[in-house]
Parts: structure tokens; C-alpha cells; sequence
């Protein structure tokens, strides 16, 4: 096992419908701080934030289902918007906490925005990284032809076997080089970290056939039922958009403040989509001022 796979802390929560992994530091009787990873990634994308926050908060890091140690159902349906709003849910109650400030970045981001539109009682501070309100997506998917073209992989991964296979034939070598020709501070993803996601995406029964299964699930609804959201989002929000972001434009990010009740946009101009990652120390204190505010 790589070394950055050692020395935390791991659990499991048996939620109604999957077993997750998660990983914890912190006393459990702090506020809890809930981390939410994307795509492709898993809870060790949020090491930085769990060692620096683990002194005021629980914080607690999950795989999501599909991802790294937690149960990945067979399908795509079980992917669904739905069942991932609600996996958060449970994980909040199964850590003995009422609400959390959840921070997500991603997939996870957009779980958040919608956990945060349907069940805000569960929220106390949204902090979000690197993804649009899925409106303000919608928004600029159908209207921003550059957000069309960024969007490309998303049209991929909606073959069937291709997209694994790509992935697959070489080692998960790809998945990690895509981390460091993106990052702009690329020191900050080391070879030990690329060892630590080759290893667990490499883990049998792992690979990318449920996170890719998030894009399938996703295409789906959208061509089913449209979003139509018209509510803000209650809990206070804060924003943090790495600007060197090759996936997702700005301009979502900017609309997406006007559908907070309460939100702040932190813009880092030399960051990637993986912001958390390539600039942690930023991050953490942006989180922190707001989390202190």
C-alpha cells in the first residue's frame, strides 16, 4: 500500500441501501465536517483539508458508492441524483450528527447544491468547489458554446465499455497524468500521490464503471426531466473556483452566486478544476475566514 494510504483513520456507515467507506479525524463532538469528492477521485483528494481542519471540526471524508472502498451497485440507475442526495442524508445521521458544513467539489458539489435545494435542514455552511448550481450548468451547456466544448467527456463517457477500457488498458496511468497536466502548482500531486489513486482505482472490483456511471445516470434525467429549480439555495454559501479551470467556465460559477440566498465567489486564478489539491493552503483559509465569519 502507498504511504499516503497510511496512518488515517477508516470506518464504514451501513446506510440503507449501500455500505460506505469513510475516513475521520477530529472529536466526534465537534461540528461536523463533511468532505465530498468528484470525479475521479476519492476521499484522499480532501487530505489537506482533514489534516488542517481535524483541530475544531469532525471531519469526515466518504467514498462515495461506486468509488474506492464503499459498495458500487450494478447499473446505472442506481447512480441517480436521488440516491446520492440521499446517501449524504444518512451518512450525516450515521455519524451521530444532525447537519453538517458540507464541503464537495465536483460530483460531490452538485449532490451538494441539490441536498442543499431539497433538505437545507441538513446543511449548516455550504462550501462549494469547482462546479456550478446544476441550473447555472444547464444554463451555460445550452448557452456558453465554450462550456459546450469543455463539456466533450461528458458525451464520451456515455458509450458503453470505451471509456473504462480507456482507463483501464493503461494501468489508470492516464487518469493520473490527467491530474498533473491540469494542476497548475503540479509539487502539489506528488508521486506518491499518484500512486495512491493508481492503487485504489487498481483495487478488483474498483475501476470506473460507477463513476462513469454518474454521467450515464445524469444524461437520463436531463433528457427526461428537465431540472426547473425555483428556489435559492437557504444555507450560507461560499464558492471557491480555481480559474485555470479546463472543464467548467467561469460564467456558471458567477451565476450561481445569484441563486444563494447568501453566497460568496473566491476566485484563484492560478488553480485548476482540482482546487482543493492545487492550492490546499488557500483553500483552507478561505474556508476558514468564512467558516469564522
Amino acid at each position: 500500500m502507498p504511504h499516503g494510504l497510511t496512518g488515517w483513520k477508516h470506518g464504514f456507515l451501513h446506510l440503507a441501501e449501500i455500505k460506505m467507506h469513510y475516513v475521520e479525524d477530529g472529536d466526534p463532538s465537534n461540528p461536523l465536517m463533511l468532505f465530498v469528492h468528484g470525479f475521479p477521485e476519492y476521499w484522499y483528494s480532501w487530505r489537506h483539508q482533514l489534516k488542517y481542519f481535524s483541530k475544531n471540526y469532525h471531519v469526515v471524508a466518504i467514498d462515495m458508492r461506486g468509488y474506492g472502498q464503499s459498495d458500487k451497485p450494478e447499473g446505472i440507475d442506481p447512480y441517480d441524483i436521488k440516491f446520492l442526495i440521499k446517501d449524504l442524508v444518512e451518512a450525516t445521521m450515521a455519524l451521530g450528527h444532525s447537519k453538517s458544513i458540507l464541503v464537495a467539489h465536483d460530483w460531490g458539489a452538485l449532490t451538494a447544491w441539490m441536498l442543499a435545494l431539497v433538505h437545507p435542514e441538513f446543511i449548516d455552511k455550504l462550501i462549494i468547489l469547482n462546479v456550478p448550481h446544476p441550473d447555472s450548468f444547464v444554463k451555460q451547456l445550452s448557452t456558453n458554446w465554450r462550456q459546450f466544448l469543455s463539456s466533450w467527456y461528458m458525451f464520451f463517457f456515455q458509450a458503453p465499455y470505451l471509456p473504462e477500457a480507456f482507463f483501464e488498458t493503461m494501468d489508470y496511468t492516464a487518469l493520473t497524468d490527467s491530474f498533473k497536466s491540469l494542476m497548475v502548482n503540479k509539487e502539489n500531486f506528488t508521486e506518491e500521490d499518484a500512486e495512491a489513486f493508481k492503487y485504489t482505482f487498481g483495487q478488483p472490483g474498483c475501476g470506473l464503471t460507477g463513476p462513469i456511471n454518474y454521467y450515464r445516470a445524469a444524461k437520463r434525467r436531463l433528457c427526461t426531466a428537465p431540472l426547473g429549480i425555483d428556489k435559492l439555495i437557504e444555507p450560507k454559501t461560499l464558492i471557491i473556483w480555481g480559474e485555470k479551470d479546463a472543464a467548467l467556465c467561469i460564467e456558471g460559477a458567477i451565476d450561481s452566486v445569484t441563486r444563494c440566498k447568501e453566497a460568496k465567489l473566491v476566485r484563484i486564478s492560478n488553480a485548476s478544476h482540482f482546487v482543493q489539491q492545487d492550492t490546499p493552503e488557500l483553500v483552507n483559509n478561505y474556508i476558514e475566514e468564512f467558516l469564522n465569519q
